[in-house]
């Protein structure tokens, strides 16, 4: 264990994860409907802090296992800010809500951009970020909160698909057929590439 990292390639594996983290911070605070009033709210976004603080804290002391592995987890990093950014550009008319959220339903359903493939762009971009640091490190800890953080989005995914249906009805269920949840169904990867 060091104290700080001890490669070029940490330093960049750092630097790359603290962007990916003030970038995805800013825009839940600027672009997603506020709901800190609601508790169940309130209390994710507090896990989400703590499992940052061990996220960043697991890259700075653990380092990467090889120049390698610090390679996957910088894409990783760079494939999920690529990707957050695409679905916020996708969304920026549409007032979306913050993870499971009851009462804000979007005034739109959004089928472009990165929801064109999948109906969950923000939490695949989410879920490849946190998987980036145990990608890099294999620490055990930081796996475990990385794959918590990951079925906290399924469970919400799924969550919002029921609200979506019960609210946009067939329209969803026509999207729903066409666009994978959180990763693209082969005919839709095929239909892109056409």
């Amino acid at each position: 264990m060091h104290v700080i990292p001890q490669t070029p390639l940490d330093w960049v594996l750092l630097v790359v994860a603290g962007a990916t983290g003030v970038i995805i911070a800013v825009a839940l605070q600027d672009f997603f409907v506020d709901s800190r009033s609601n508790p169940r709210i309130r209390a994710l976004q507090d896990l989400g802090v703590a499992f940052a603080v061990v996220h960043f804290g697991g890259i700075l002391l653990l380092g990467s296992v090889s120049p390698r592995w610090a390679a996957a987890a910088i894409i990783m990093y760079v494939l999920a800010t690529l990707l957050f950014l695409s679905a916020i550009d996708s969304a920026r008319r549409v007032h979306l809500p913050r993870t499971m959220v009851d009462d804000v339903m979007p005034k739109a359903l959004i089928t472009s951009g990165p929801f064109a493939l999948v109906r969950h762009p923000f939490y695949l971009s989410y879920a490849l970020a946190w998987m980036a640091a145990p990608v890099a490190t294999h620490g055990p800890v930081i796996t475990l909160f990385g794959l918590t953080a990951v079925a906290i989005y399924i469970v919400a995914a799924r969550r919002e698909e029921r609200q979506l249906e019960a609210h946009f009805g067939a329209t969803f269920r026509a999207y729903r057929s066409k666009a994978g949840l959180v990763l693209p169904s082969l005919p839709t990867l095929i239909r892109s590439f056409r």
